[in-house]
């Protein structure tokens, strides 16, 4: 029998993506559809750079504690489009954040945001996104 992946969106994260252009919509479910079928366990499936959020982080930062103990990865899901930066992997202004315990067969949506704050650090999404919602 075949691995189930799942995902779920948190509580802010759904009433947000039902507010984004059909496109936008359609960057989010290209990256849960190769999910679904493949997990995390190949990121060259992927076109965007997949990451964890505390892996560009000094491990003095808060930051760094706080995404690696809140399990924070994100995904560049191309918008506004793709940027070939690097031969591996794509980048995009625009991040999707997820929680997921590596090797898990589940990944809960937290938010999408630019990728970095306006004073330049890297952006990561605040407990209220971490809630379940579907």
């Amino acid at each position: 029998m075949a691995q189930q992946f799942t995902y779920s969106f948190n509580v802010i994260f759904a009433k947000t993506f039902k507010g984004l252009s059909i496109s936008d919509q359609d960057k989010v479910l290209d990256f849960l559809e190769i999910f679904e079928v493949n997990g995390l366990s190949d990121f060259q499936l992927y076109e965007g750079k997949i990451s964890p959020s505390w892996a560009s982080l000094d491990p003095s930062d808060a930051n760094y504690t706080y995404a690696q103990a809140n399990n924070l990865w994100h995904y560049h899901v191309g918008l506004p489009s793709y940027v070939q930066r690097h031969g591996k992997y794509k980048t995009s202004d625009w991040v999707l954040h997820f929680q997921w315990v590596h090797g898990a067969n589940h990944i809960d949506i937290a938010d999408m945001c630019y990728h970095y704050s306006m004073d330049g650090t890297f952006y990561l999404p605040n407990p209220p996104f971490f809630v379940k919602a579907i």
